[in-house]
C-alpha cells in the first residue's frame, strides 16, 4: 500500500486532537440540532455501507461542537429519515454524496474502509470518560475512511462531494452544493479538505438562522 501523504495524517490528528479534548463534549442546551443521514457514496471498493459511514463520521467530528449538536440517523429513505429527525428534535437535516471518480489508468489495491495500519488515529492524546470515548470513536472512524481513500487515490482520480441541508421535509428537493478535487499525486488526501469545506458552509447555514 501506498505511504499516506503527510497533509491527510496531520489532519487526521487534528481531528482527533479537538475530538479528545473534554471540552467537545459540553455543549449549548440550546445548540441548534442538525440530522445527519448516512452518505450516498458511489465508485468506491469494498462495502458501501463501510465507506458511507465514515463519510459521516468526518462530518460528525467537524460539526459537532457546543454550537451545534449533531444526531446520526438509521433511517436511509429521506422520507423517513425526515419524520425520525423530527423525533430526535432537529429541525434541520444534511443529505450528502461522495462520487469517486477513477481515472482511466489507474489500479487501485485493497478494500476501502479496511484498517489501514497506521498509527495517525492512535497518537493523540485521549480525554477521559464515555462522552470523550464516543466523540473519539466517531473521529477515528472519519479520519480513517478518509485515509484509507488517500492511500487507495492515485495521480487523476477525483472526489467529488454534493451536499444539500434544510427543512427535513423539503431537504431533498433542493438544489445540491457541490465541490470537488483532483488528486496531483498518488496518495494525495481529497476527502477531508471537501468535508472541512462543507462543513464550515453548513455549519453557517444552520447556526446563522
Amino acid at each position: 500500500m501506498m505511504p499516506f501523504s503527510a497533509a491527510v495524517m496531520a489532519a487526521s490528528v487534528a481531528v482527533l486532537m479537538t475530538a479528545s479534548d473534554p471540552a467537545a463534549g459540553r455543549q449549548d442546551p440550546g445548540a441548534a440540532c442538525l440530522a445527519v443521514v448516512l452518505p450516498s457514496v458511489q465508485g468506491v471498493d469494498g462495502s458501501a455501507t463501510s465507506v458511507a459511514m465514515g463519510v459521516r463520521d468526518l462530518f460528525v467530528s467537524y460539526l459537532n461542537g457546543p454550537a451545534l449538536r449533531t444526531v446520526t440517523l438509521e433511517a436511509r429513505l429521506p422520507a423517513q429519515a425526515a419524520i425520525e429527525a423530527r423525533q430526535k428534535g432537529c429541525d434541520r437535516m444534511l443529505l450528502t454524496t461522495m462520487v469517486r471518480k477513477r481515472d482511466g489508468g489507474s489500479r487501485l489495491g485493497g478494500v476501502l474502509g479496511q484498517a489501514a495500519g497506521t498509527a495517525a488515529w492512535h497518537a493523540a492524546p485521549y480525554g477521559a470518560g464515555a462522552g470523550a470515548a464516543a466523540v473519539r470513536g466517531v473521529a477515528v472512524a472519519g479520519a480513517q475512511a478518509a485515509s484509507t481513500l488517500a492511500a487507495e487515490t492515485r495521480r487523476k482520480d477525483e472526489v467529488r462531494l454534493e451536499y444539500r441541508v434544510g427543512a427535513p421535509e423539503s431537504v431533498a428537493s433542493l438544489k445540491p452544493l457541490s465541490a470537488k478535487a483532483k488528486a496531483r499525486t498518488d496518495g494525495e488526501g481529497l476527502l477531508t479538505p471537501l468535508v472541512e469545506r462543507a462543513s464550515q458552509a453548513i455549519f453557517s447555514a444552520v447556526t446563522s438562522r
